[in-house]
């Protein structure tokens, strides 16, 4: 399910990931570990991004779910 939430930088979209079994690796952007796309995490990008909605989406970023709750 996809959320709003007001941060200080601005509108997020958020969404839980279950994971997947596509064996994608990604970087999380709050601690800089790998995030196998099989582990259940979040997937964010801000609404109002300064170049367009679709800069946006292009620019959505795989978080460890415990990091984006530290770190957003």
């Amino acid at each position: 399910m996809r959320t709003s939430r007001d941060l200080p930088d601005g509108t997020w979209s958020v969404q839980n990931v279950a994971g997947n079994s596509q064996g994608k690796i990604y970087i999380c952007p709050g601690c800089g570990q790998d995030l196998a796309s099989s582990t259940p995490h979040i997937v964010a990008w801000r609404q109002s991004a300064r170049y367009g909605t679709e800069v946006g989406v292009e620019s959505r970023r795989h978080w460890h779910s415990r990091c984006f709750q530290k770190f957003r």
